[in-house]
């Protein structure tokens, strides 16, 4: 028998094979919904030469820009391969088996896989009717075997927000104990803002970030990970010979050389989440909002004509058969928002319920 870790024989794995290339609407991930103009991305691609191929990686300039972007020290920043390679690295660096991590339920699902990869024991707290999570009681689930703790905020999947406020109780406690706390800010963007000055303000707090959502990146995986110099030493211990490719620092390096790009699409994704919401309460759907760049809506038919409406076009992926807390209804679906998505026909059909 070979010689592998037992516990691992529990973890499963999903994974898709979908060339999301052959979809005009990819409206399932929360990535960037439409291209970049042609001028714009045909400047990043005339950059290129063959040596950003054929040698490693120069990353001190990628680093420098995030660096200045975030106003941190470059000693603050590790670089990583996606956000969700930052989330692996923070187990590689506190979990051990039969240590206990904490989150919310629903959340990433990530975060139960790598838990379950290091041999740790998961747990969470449930949503409530409110459609937010309680502090006090996920402060309750901390004991002297709780190593990790990890906040998406904006939360995935519902879409919530916890304030500074909310969290400093949390954050006290944690840092008085010396456990690590991650907040996950894969759609900061979208969001009322950052939370990264906390990073300054507690020993223990660290913070994710990506390029895959409002920077239109999700194909190079380029992520980081921001905290005091002692959490980002020891999370340096754990990285990749070559953080990431030469390729995506250099796209990371273009975008935010631009992120005008960003902060307009921002912009117009917020804005048309606002329509789409108030378009399709005033059809009787029941809509949750979110500060990311996604929607999830239902009526009372349970979305049998919506979903017959998307299931039939051939160029739209979507999330569909979602299930929200305190909620009886099975198929809820869950639309990435991006610019103009109200005038789309699909859209119309979806509203117009006679």
């Amino acid at each position: 028998m070979l010689k592998i870790k037992k516990w691992l024989l529990n973890v499963d794995r999903k994974y898709s094979s979908i060339d999301k290339s052959k979809f005009d609407f990819r409206l399932d991930q929360s990535e960037r919904t439409s291209l970049f103009n042609g001028g714009f991305f045909n400047k990043f691609l005339n950059s290129l030469n063959q040596t950003d191929f054929i040698t490693y990686p120069y990353l001190d300039e990628l680093k420098h820009k995030i660096s200045e972007y975030n106003n941190l020290n470059a000693d603050n920043i590790l670089l990583t391969p996606g956000s969700d390679v930052g989330i692996k690295t923070m187990f590689e660096l506190c979990v051990n088996p039969g240590d206990e991590v904490i989150s919310t339920s629903p959340s990433f699902p990530m975060y139960e896989v790598y838990c379950n990869l290091y041999g740790g024991s998961f747990k969470s707290i449930n949503y409530e009717e409110n459609l937010t999570y309680s502090i006090d009681k996920l402060i309750e689930l901390i004991n002297d075997k709780t190593s990790l703790i990890l906040i998406a905020n904006p939360n995935n999947p519902i879409g919530d927000y916890k304030t500074e406020k909310e969290l400093t109780p949390l954050l006290e406690i944690t840092n008085k104990l010396g456990i690590l706390v991650l907040i996950d800010e894969a759609y900061v963007e979208f969001s009322p803002g950052t939370l990264k000055h906390l990073t300054f303000k507690y020993d223990n707090v660290c913070i994710s970030r990506t390029f895959s959502k409002a920077w239109g990146g999700a194909g190079v995986r380029l992520g980081y990970l921001m905290g005091n110099s002692n959490i980002i030493k020891g999370l340096s211990k754990w990285r990749l010979m070559h953080e990431v490719t030469g390729i995506a620092a250099k796209y990371g390096c273009f975008l935010l050389d631009n992120k005008y790009e960003m902060e307009n699409y921002v912009s117009l994704v917020n804005n048309e989440k606002n329509i789409l919401t108030n378009k399709l309460k005033k059809c009787g759907f029941d809509v949750i909002p979110s500060y990311t760049n996604w929607i999830h809506f239902n009526d009372k038919d349970n979305n049998i004509k919506s979903d017959n409406i998307l299931s039939k076009r051939k160029d739209i992926i979507y999330r569909g058969k979602t299930k929200i807390p305190h909620d009886n209804r099975d198929n809820w679906i869950r639309l990435t928002v991006g610019p103009d998505l109200h005038k789309q026909d699909f859209i119309s059909k979806i509203l117009n319920k006679s």
